[in-house]
């Protein structure tokens, strides 16, 4: 008998619980939509703009972490006045999520990297893979170093 009511109330937490996640997907899926996909979010400034994008995808290791940490670490230790004016940008973008699996062909990502994009006029005109970074994890003066050599030569600083 108690085996029974035990049963019953694990289908019934099983039961609630995929309700709840097939409800929140559905608003995710609404929620989505209402952006229109490669919207770009990003401040409106005059002259150069450096966006700085950390591409994940699916489960993230320690590693992973650790590159989203450094890189975020790097832009407001090195270049606070530059995120502030919004001359540079630090962002972090999941290709999974509706409307970014485009970035996944824009810049030909094989994994999870930093991508550097130079923009002028309010417009992209050229960007590097960064991939150097996952040499660098276990270096964290070198890593802002890579990192930040980059940053200033789009800046033009």
């Amino acid at each position: 008998m108690i085996a029974k009511q035990i049963i019953r109330g694990v289908l019934l937490i099983v039961v609630l619980g995929s309700l709840a996640i097939w409800a929140n997907r559905e608003y995710q899926k609404s929620h989505a939509e209402a952006v229109p996909a490669g919207t770009e979010n990003l401040p409106a400034v005059t002259g150069d703009q450096v966006v700085m994008t950390y591409f994940i995808s699916g489960t993230r290791c320690e590693s992973c972490q650790k590159i989203e940490a450094l890189t975020k670490e790097t832009a407001e230790k090195d270049f606070a006045a530059e995120l502030a004016s919004g001359k540079l940008v630090f962002r972090v973008i999941d290709t999974d999520e509706p409307g970014y699996q485009h970035y996944t062909d824009d810049y030909q990502l094989t994994s999870k990297t930093v991508i550097l994009s130079h923009r002028k006029g309010g417009r992209e005109s050229e960007w590097a893979d960064m991939s150097k970074v996952w040499d660098l994890l276990d270096d964290g003066p070198g890593f802002h170093h890579y990192l930040g050599t980059q940053i200033r030569a789009y800046l033009g600083s």
